[in-house]
């Protein structure tokens, strides 16, 4: 899947995640530039006609949601056989990993996520969806620390799919409701018992019930009692464990009435007046509804006929036809009016004092002032956030993560949201920037610096500097800072490398030179490889260079071989007759030679084009090492010359002796062409001369 696309649209980046029904990757959307996350669902549920359209139908409802809490679906779809859902890219973790990494949560985080999860749950139940699956695996807790619940409606699909599809059942039986666990219908309220258990695994760090197989579990949630919080944690608030309680009691008529009630006494659970408030008792009632009603005597009727007995409140009643005649009943005594009089206006004046008391003062008693989260928090300077909410006479406490791009000190994000409407007295966590997340400086020396442009693009500048070193290959870090090692925040961090640069070296005239300069030449530029001849000479000092290769101007590279031709001095007389003579191998002996002068040509072409379709212009210079410039190199000829195809330029070359060669470098627009030096011997010269 790595790479593909799906829909042309969906570019697959990485596999983030998967389990018994789908798998995740993380994909980028090319027309709206952004990136996703795309549900895959696996191969057997796409053999499921009946799966397939409950899928279509789930899904689409549950792309009908909008609430900050709840992921986004963006896209449902399906392409050669495959079928996905597009949702929004949440870059974080799930809540179950956050739960493991810490062991248990702070009391007053988990209560603020589970707010913020219940409120995204009270608007799914206002929109007619059930989400069935609810556990800390569809919850995602954003790098801003917000949480977003995911997968609604789709496990409606899966439970209504065969059994034979997926044994996923066994992730998800930690956090099933009593009613699901029998088979019965779910309900809203069946959503709220998972919340319940949710937050109970939130605070203590492990789920309250365990078992080696699922019905073990199962069976527990529908008899076994929930493990008391309070046992284990004598620190948490009674009125946290109520909430627990209530949501996870086992008749659904004992539990919240909807997902919103339950938001709202999580608003108001951690207020200082609620902490030590009653133990919550499912199905318990108060004193007055249970107490025993009196038994009908003898002398009074039961209305009941049958016989048979009846159990009220505990208490027997005894049947009226027990064998015995009925007495005759005792006249009642006539009471008389005023009594009756003096009763009704104290009753009247009673009822009239309560309804005053239930309309006027109860009501005032009984509320709580409400404030609405303001909507400008973020970005706000964390003291001045801080500031602002306890003007509301809200309660704040401070989370810090690291971020990209919020200033430090900053608020990222705050939970509840803002817009949502709570009780004075509420907690609000603040999330703070600490800036970008500090990493380690890797260490870049002696890498090529032209692999390392991407991965110094996280860093706010990078300043190269370059340095000569013939040691290195061209453009390699030789330095760095910050150094490796070093914590570093990328955003905020400049970068300064030192890259290597080999030097352009040319060869130096050595010509005239003792061997003594030449070692020195070489032990200067010890990366060439010398090798060293002799040769007698008429015109040259005994020890001193004739001549070189590659010769003057020549560019060097490492490992290039230099030949270098030492004079012995004049070669001996020979007792041969002195006539001009050639020999087998082309050099010429016998009479005492003499100067020769000779107007040499030098053919130039277009480079790289022996048939240009146009005359070319281009800067042609001559540079010249005969016996007139004294072993150096003389330019003789700098001009602008028109090439069509080919242009000759004669210039006059002087050698004195058989032994010298003159030496001519060739540049056109400053470049050496390729065959250059040229290279004239004596007899060519002395031809050249001889034939005019």
């Amino acid at each position: 899947m790595i790479g593909s696309r799906i829909n042309e649209r969906y570019k697959i980046l990485d596999r983030i995640g998967g389990g018994g029904m789908a798998d995740v990757y993380l994909a980028h959307d090319i027309i709206l530039d952004r990136d996703v996350a795309v549900k895959v669902l696996k191969e057997q549920f796409s053999r499921d006609d009946d799966f397939i359209r409950r899928f279509h139908r789930e899904a689409e409802a549950a792309s009908s949601l909008a609430h900050p809490n709840v992921v986004n679906v963006y896209d449902v779809g399906e392409e050669n056989g495959l079928y996905y859902i597009v949702m929004e890219y949440v870059k974080g973790q799930t809540l179950k990993e956050y739960i493991q990494r810490q062991d248990g949560m702070k009391v007053d985080e988990a209560v603020s996520i589970m707010g913020a999860v219940a409120s995204a749950i009270a608007h799914a139940h206002a929109n007619h969806i059930i989400h069935r699956d609810i556990k800390p695996h569809n919850i995602l807790i954003g790098e801003d620390g917000q949480a977003k619940i995911t997968d609604f409606g789709i496990a409606r699909a899966i439970s209504e799919a065969t059994i034979t599809h997926t044994n996923s059942i066994l992730g998800s039986v930690h956090y099933l409701s009593p009613e699901q666990a029998r088979g019965g219908h779910v309900t809203y309220k069946s959503d709220i018992y998972s919340l319940g258990i949710v937050l109970y695994e939130m605070i203590a760090g492990e789920v309250p019930f365990n078992g080696d197989t699922a019905v073990s579990i199962a069976i527990k949630h529908i008899q076994t009692p929930l493990p008391s919080i309070r046992e284990r944690f004598a620190y948490i608030p009674q009125s946290v464990e109520n909430v627990i309680i209530k949501a996870t009691a086992k008749d659904p008529d004992d539990r919240y009435m909807t997902a919103g009630s339950m938001e709202e006494d999580l608003s108001g659970v951690l207020s200082p007046s609620r902490i030590n408030e009653d133990k919550y008792i499912p199905g318990y009632l108060p004193d007055e509804h249970t107490k025993a009603i009196r038994p009908v005597s003898d002398g009074e009727s039961s209305g009941n006929t049958t016989g048979e007995e009846t159990m009220i409140a505990g208490t027997p009643l005894v049947s009226a036809s027990d064998g015995k005649e009925d007495e005759a009943p005792q006249p009642v005594k006539k009471k008389k009016w005023k009594r009756w009089l003096t009763v009704t206006s104290l009753l009247a004046l009673l009822l009239v004092g309560a309804v005053y008391l239930a309309f006027t003062w109860i009501p005032k008693w009984l509320h709580v002032d409400e404030v609405t989260i303001p909507d400008y928090l973020i970005g706000m300077p964390a003291d001045e956030a801080e500031e602002e909410l306890e003007s509301l006479d809200l309660r704040v406490q401070h989370d810090t993560v690291y971020h990209d791009e919020a200033e430090e000190g900053t608020v990222v994000s705050h939970n509840p949201v803002a817009g949502r409407t709570v009780k004075v007295d509420t907690l609000v966590i603040l999330r703070i920037s600490e800036g970008g997340e500090p990493v380690e400086m890797d260490d870049y020396t002696g890498q090529p610096y032209t692999n390392l442009e991407e991965e110094l693009s996280d860093f706010r500048s990078v300043e190269v500097q370059t340095e000569l070193n013939r040691n290195e290959d061209d453009e390699t870090v030789l330095r760095q800072f910050p150094l490796p090692g070093e914590n570093v925040v990328p955003s905020e961090t400049d970068v300064i490398l030192t890259i290597s640069e080999r030097p352009v070296e040319t060869m130096d005239n050595l010509i005239g030179l003792t061997m003594e300069k030449v070692l020195d030449y070489i032990s200067d530029h010890d990366y060439l490889i010398p090798e060293f001849q002799e040769e007698y000479s008429d015109t040259v000092a005994d020890g001193r260079v004739i001549r070189h290769e590659p010769g003057y101007g020549t560019e060097l590279e490492e490992g290039t071989e230099v030949t270098v031709f030492f004079s012995r001095g004049p070669e001996p007389e020979s007792d041969e007759p002195e006539d001009w003579a050639e020999t087998g191998n082309g050099e010429y002996e016998g009479e005492d030679f003499t100067a020769v002068t000779a107007s040499m040509s030098i053919e130039l072409k277009s480079p790289g084009n022996d048939e240009a379709d146009e005359p070319q212009d281009y800067n042609v210079r001559i540079d010249l090492i005969d016996s007139t410039t004294g072993g150096d190199a003389e330019t003789r000829f700098d001009e602008t010359v028109t090439i069509e195809e080919s242009e000759t330029v004669s210039l006059p070359v002087t050698l004195e002796s058989e032994d010298e060669v003159a030496y001519f470098y060739i540049y056109q627009d400053d470049v050496e062409i390729e065959k250059s030096p040229i290279e004239f011997t004596y007899k060519e010269v002395r031809d050249a001369q001889n034939n005019g």
